[in-house]
C-alpha cells in the first residue's frame, strides 16, 4: 500500500510539474536538472532569427543557447522574455549577437544571472539591462567591446560579478561602475587597459576579487589599493611591469592570493609582503628573479601555495623559507638553475610540502631519501632521468608526472607503486620496445586500461608505435643492439678494460725489464773484458820477472818473447857479478 502511495504521489508530481500544456522547440531539449530547475537547451548550432521562446514551457527556469565551435547560430535580442516569469537564467552563446535591444530584458526581474558570452557584441549601454533589478552575475566575456560608457551597469544594483575578459577595451572611463556598491568579483583581463584610474574604483569599496591579468599594465597605481581594502583576491600576472615598489602592498591587509607571474620582476625586495599576513597563495613564476632577498617572505606565517617557477633563480639561501618553513604545502621552482644540492636543501628545509613541482631543472635522478615520505604530488617532468626505483618514491603518491625524461622502462617495484597512484604521467620517454623492457608495462597498461599514448623509441622498426597496441609475441628479444645494457654486459666490459690494462701494463714492464736487463749484461760482458785484458797484461809482466830465478837459474816455464827489449839499468855490483861468471873454470874463459 505504501509503496502504490509513493509511485502515485511520483506520478502525480510529474503530473504536476509538467502541464498538459508544456512544449519544446525541435532543436531543443527540455528536462529537470541536476539542481531541480526546468531547463531548455539548445546546443545543435546552426540556428537562425527567431530564438523559439514561442514554443517554450511559460514555466521555464534556465535557458541555455549554445552552438558547436565551427557552426554558430545567428540570433538577435529583443523583448522575448516578458512571458517568462520565473526565469532565473538566460545564456546565450556563440550566437553572433552584435547587439541587445532597448528594454529586452524588461519585466523579467527574476533573472540572477545573463550569459552572453562568446558573441559579437561591440557596446553596451544602460537601457540594455534595464529591468534586471536582481541581477546578481553578468558575463561579457569573448565579445568584441571596444567601449563601456559611464553608468552603462546602473540600472543593476544588485550585481556581484562582472566579467567582460577577452574584449577589445582600452579605457575604464570614470564613473564605470556607477551604482555598483555592491560588486565583489570584477574581471577584465584580456583587454588592452594599459593603466588603471584610481577615479574609476571609488563606486565599487566591497570589491573582493580583481583581476586584469594581460592587459599590457606597466605598473599600478597604489591609490588604488587604498580604494579596495577588503580585496582579498588581486590577479595581476602576465602584463609588464618591471618593478615592485617595497610599499606596493601596504593597504592590502586582507589579501589571500597574489599572481604576479608573467611579468619582468628582476628582483624581489625586502619585507615587500611585510603586511600581507594572510596571504596563502603567492605566484611570481615567469619573471626575470635572479634574486629573492632574505627577508622578502617575511610574515607570511600562513602561507600554503609559492611559486617560484622559470626565472633566473640559481642560487637560494634555506634562510629565505625560514617564515614560511610551518606552513608552506606546495611549492614550484620548476625551470629554474637549481643544482641538485641546492634543490635538496630547499626540499630538506621545507618538511610540510604535499604538492612539489621540479620539472625541468636537468636532473638526473631521484636519490633514495631526497623526497619527504608525507609527499602527495610530484612533478619531475621535462628532466633527465633514466632510472627510477621504486624506494624513492613515497608510498602516498596520488599524482606523478614523469613525462618527458629519458625512461626506457619500467621495474615491476615501480610499476606496483603506480598502481596505487591515482594519476599517472608518462609520456615522450624513450621506451624500449623489447620483450624484456616493455612487456612488464604493457601488461601494466592493459591491468590499469591506462589510456595515455606512450610511443616507442626502440627498436627502429617499432619506432613511433603506441606501445598499449602491441602484443607479447610482436616484442623483439633483447640482444647486443638494445642501446641500454644490462648490468652483467657492464661488468664484463669492465672486467675486459681492467683485463686489457693490465696485459698492457705488463707487457710494458716485461719491455722495460728486458731492455735493462740486457743493458746491464752488455755493461757486465763489457767490464768483464776490460778486467781479463786488464789481468792479463799483468801476468805477462809477473811472469817475465820470472824468468830469472834465485841463483841465477834460467827458468822457460813459458815462452820467452824475444821480440820484446828489455831495457835494465846495471850497477856496479851486477858489473862484479857478471865478470866473475865469464872467468868460471868452465875451459871457456880468455
Amino acid at each position: 500500500m505504501l509503496l502504490r502511495w509513493h509511485v502515485l504521489s511520483s506520478c502525480l508530481f510529474i503530473i504536476w510539474f509538467y502541464p498538459g500544456n508544456t512544449t519544446c522547440p525541435s532543436d531543443c531539449n527540455c528536462r529537470v536538472d541536476d539542481r531541480g530547475k526546468r531547463r531548455v537547451t539548445c546546443n545543435k548550432g546552426g540556428m537562425i532569427d527567431p530564438i523559439p521562446t514561442y514554443n517554450m514551457d511559460p514555466a521555464m527556469e534556465v535557458l541555455d543557447i549554445s552552438a558547436p565551435d565551427n557552426d554558430w547560430n545567428i540570433f538577435t535580442v529583443g523583448s522575448i522574455f516578458q512571458d517568462f516569469k520565473r526565469l532565473e537564467e538566460i545564456h546565450i552563446t556563440r550566437s553572433n549577437i552584435i547587439q541587445i535591444g532597448m528594454h529586452a530584458f524588461w519585466g523579467v526581474p527574476s533573472v540572477r544571472l545573463l550569459n552572453m558570452t562568446y558573441n559579437n557584441l561591440t557596446v553596451v549601454f544602460d537601457h540594455n539591462f534595464r529591468g534586471l533589478v536582481n541581477l546578481v552575475q553578468l558575463n561579457l566575456d569573448d565579445n568584441a567591446i571596444n567601449r563601456l560608457p559611464s553608468g552603462a551597469f546602473k540600472h543593476l544594483s544588485e550585481l556581484r560579478i562582472l566579467t567582460v575578459q577577452r574584449n577589445y577595451i582600452s579605457d575604464l572611463v570614470p564613473r564605470l561602475f556607477l551604482k555598483l556598491s555592491k560588486l565583489q568579483v570584477l574581471k577584465m583581463s584580456g583587454n588592452p587597459l594599459q593603466e588603471l584610474d584610481p577615479e574609476v574604483f571609488k563606486d565599487i569599496p566591497e570589491l573582493r576579487v580583481l583581476e586584469c591579468r594581460n592587459c599590457q599594465l606597466r605598473r599600478i597605481n597604489t591609490q588604488i589599493y587604498h580604494l579596495l581594502p577588503y580585496l582579498a583576491h588581486l590577479d595581476l600576472g602576465d602584463n609588464r611591469m618591471q618593478f615592485l615598489d617595497p610599499e606596493e602592498f601596504i593597504d592590502l591587509h586582507r589579501l589571500k592570493s597574489l599572481y604576479l607571474d608573467g611579468n619582468q620582476l628582476p628582483v624581489v625586495l625586502e619585507r615587500t609582503f611585510i603586511n600581507q599576513v594572510h596571504l596563502r597563495t603567492l605566484c611570481l613564476a615567469r619573471n626575470r628573479l635572479a634574486k629573492i632577498t632574505d627577508t622578502a617572505l617575511l610574515n607570511l606565517s600562513n602561507l600554503i601555495d609559492l611559486d617560484i617557477s622559470y626565472n633566473k633563480l640559481s642560487k637560494f639561501e634555506n634562510v629565505i623559507l625560514y617564515p614560511v618553513v610551518n606552513s608552506l604545502q606546495k611549492l614550484s621552482i620548476s625551470g629554474n638553475y637549481f643544482s641538485m644540492s641546492v634543490v635538496k636543501l630547499i626540499i630538506q628545509t621545507l618538511h610540510k610540502i604535499r604538492d612539489l613541482q621540479i620539472a625541468d631543472l636537468k636532473l638526473n635522478e631521484i636519490p633514495l631519501g631526497f623526497l619527504p615520505v608525507n609527499m602527495l604530488r610530484l612533478n619531475v617532468s621535462g628532466n633527465n632521468i633514466s632510472n627510477l626505483s621504486a624506494h624513492a618514491l613515497p608510498n602516498q603518491l596520488i599524482l606523478l608526472d614523469i613525462s618527458r625524461n629519458r625512461l626506457q622502462d619500467l621495474s615491476e617495484g615501480v610499476l606496483l607503486k603506480l598502481e596505487a597512484t591515482q594519476e599517472v604521467h608518462l609520456y615522450n620517454n624513450t621506451w624500449s620496445c623489447h620483450i624484456c623492457h616493455a612487456a612488464k608495462l604493457i601488461m601494466w597498461l592493459n591491468k590499469t586500461n591506462n589510456t595515455q599514448n606512450l610511443f616507442c623509441a626502440s627498436p627502429e622498426k617499432l619506432k613511433g608505435r603506441l606501445i598499449n597496441t602491441l602484443t607479447l609475441d610482436s616484442l623483439p628479444s633483447c640482444d647486443k643492439k638494445i642501446n641500454k645494457p644490462n648490468f652483467m654486459t657492464k661488468v664484463k666490459n669492465n672486467i675486459g678494460l681492467v683485463i686489457g690494462g693490465i696485459t698492457t701494463v705488463v707487457f710494458l714492464i716485461a719491455c722495460i725489464t728486458f731492455v735493462v736487463c740486457s743493458c746491464v749484461r752488455r755493461h757486465q760482458n763489457t767490464r768483464s773484458r776490460h778486467k781479463e785484458k786488464r789481468r792479463s797484461r799483468t801476468e805477462v809482466v809477473e811472469e817475465g820477472s820470472a824468468i830469472f830465478g834465485s841463483k841465477g837459474e834460467i827458468s822457460f816455464k813459458f815462452g820467452l818473447d824475444l821480440t820484446e827489449r828489455q831495457v835494465s839499468v846495471s850497477t856496479i855490483d851486477t858489473m862484479k857479478k857478471e865478470t866473475q861468471l865469464h872467468t868460471l873454470p868452465n875451459g871457456t874463459g880468455i
